[in-house]
């Protein structure tokens, strides 16, 4: 599974999740050359590549809910975190969450 982790979250998280959760391939959206485009261009690439976005953003929850899926959305909605304790919320979620 392919996850882009949008601009708002740490590049950084993308290297880890890859890293540490077998099957899940993921991207910071500044690495796909799409750091400063607007929610809706991330959202349309998102849908042409089929692949999940991971945002603290509710506007991807809105696109969806208006434009169906792809993409589907994981929706991080702990508030500002340090990396490491986003990693902690995130080992013990996201399994269960893109199952």
């Amino acid at each position: 599974m392919k996850l882009w982790i949008d601009a708002k979250l740490s590049p950084a998280l993308a290297r880890w999740i890859t890293k540490h959760f077998e099957g899940i391939e993921a991207l910071a959206v500044r690495e796909l050359g799409l750091r400063d485009a607007e929610d809706a261009e991330i959202f349309e690439a998102a849908r042409q590549a089929n692949v999940v976005v991971m945002s603290k953003d509710s506007v991807f929850v809105d696109l969806v809910n208006r434009l169906g899926p792809p993409p589907q959305v994981v929706w991080v909605r702990c508030g500002n975190t340090s990396d490491a304790q986003m990693r902690v919320i995130l080992s013990s979620t996201l399994s269960a969450v893109v199952a």
